[in-house]
């Protein structure tokens, strides 16, 4: 491909030549942003799905859509002009850059070069909003058994992305809880020995540093940790069932000090209404940039959507967020607000005490009591 089209062919994106999401359930994606599997490696091997994966080169090097990425194509034409917000696509153009564009040529070529990975669920919290696919101690809780493939299957893939280790680009590592994950602990060893200055992405509740994973990730230069994080205190202990705010504060500190990026995934909710915005400010006073929050809305499970909150609630949200918009904070948290708001006006069926209903079954089957944590939000709603 000419490096010139290679830029101007909106359609086009990397990946699909150069690599693969992978989820604990078998399930290989093109990458996080794309709405299908391409396979399933319980069915067929990695090599094999890579290989058929050929519709959506074809494509993209016809300047046509490529299947699911709607996303990264959605992205790039609501905020066209906005350098602070970048779709995925144009990401991996930048991350990938150094990769010779003749890979491009032909729908039938694969070179490994970047990885997203999910080994398993394995996870020490039970997130209010997670799903035992994700949460190994979700599925202990619920009691459900989720569908893995077999080691031997599992060896397969590692041997895939461990043979190329040497010339990886771009490592996503997530779960489950990648800290905790004895495949990450080989796959680090390997490019600390192979591949030292590959750039690492971490998606983690950070709440365990004292892990082979962390002391490996420790000796990397090119690592962005992404932190999970929504809220502060006794509301941190019950969304992040499991988690202990001590902890996460001592092990925050300690990252703090690598010459490490950080940033923070944050979902907005049912209840952190309010004190989603509390935990910005109190990470702003610990020195984090305004391009360090990534705020979105939660969709699933629907019981948390924040829109099932009473109009005059939404209109006092409505109105922080737009005190916050009126100072100009810029980069991605200005872009993030911009979000929340838009999201909070888009109609929805209310149903407010069926969403009670559910937060009440998980109370009692955690034993523990929203009622005491979440004081202001019963008092606010009662009145509704």
């Amino acid at each position: 491909m000419d490096p010139k089209e290679y830029l101007t062919n909106t359609s086009f994106c990397p990946i699909p030549w150069t690599g693969f999401m992978y989820n604990s359930n078998g399930d290989v994606l093109n990458c996080i942003r794309s709405q299908r599997p391409i396979g399933n490696i319980i069915e067929e091997s990695i090599h094999s799905i890579l290989e058929k994966n050929t519709k959506i080169k074809r494509n993209m090097l016809d300047r046509q859509p490529g299947a699911g990425c709607d996303g990264c194509y959605d992205l790039e034409s609501e905020h066209k002009g906005n350098f602070n917000v970048i779709s995925d696509r144009i990401f991996y153009l930048k991350e990938l850059k150094t990769v010779d564009s003749k890979l491009y040529d032909k729908i039938d070529n694969f070179d490994l070069r970047k990885i997203d990975i999910r080994w398993s669920n394995v996870c020490n919290h039970s997130c209010i909003y997670c799903t035992p696919e994700y949460s190994s101690k979700w599925a202990n809780e619920l009691k459900i058994s989720i569908k893995q493939p077999q080691q031997q299957q599992i060896e397969e893939l590692k041997k895939f992305v461990f043979d190329n280790a040497h010339q990886l680009k771009h490592v996503y590592l997530a779960g489950g809880e990648p800290l905790l994950m004895k495949e990450n602990e080989e796959l680090l060893e390997l490019l600390l020995l192979k591949n030292p200055n590959v750039n690492i992405r971490v998606n983690t509740n950070l709440s365990k540093t004292g892990t082979r994973v962390f002391y490996l990730l420790t000796k990397f230069s090119n690592v962005h940790w992404t932190i999970s994080l929504d809220e502060m205190g006794d509301e941190f202990e019950y969304v992040r069932y499991g988690g202990k705010w001590k902890d996460f504060l001592e092990n925050l500190d300690e990252i703090k000090e690598l010459p490490h990026l950080i940033s923070f995934n944050m979902l907005h909710h049912l209840l952190n209404y309010l004190s989603i915005f509390d935990c910005v400010e109190f990470l702003q006073s610990k020195g984090f940039h305004n391009n360090s929050f990534i705020i979105g809305p939660i969709t699933k499970p629907k019981f948390l959507d924040v829109r099932h909150l009473p109009k005059h609630v939404l209109d006092s949200i409505s109105d922080r967020i737009t005190s916050w918009l009126d100072k100009k904070p810029n980069f991605l948290l200005e872009n993030s607000l911009q979000n929340m708001l838009k999201y909070i006006n888009i109609p929805i069926e209310k149903n407010l005490d069926q969403c009670l209903e559910e937060i009440a079954k998980l109370d009692q089957r955690r034993r523990v009591d929203s009622r005491m944590i979440y004081k202001e939000f019963y008092s606010l709603i009662e009145g509704k």
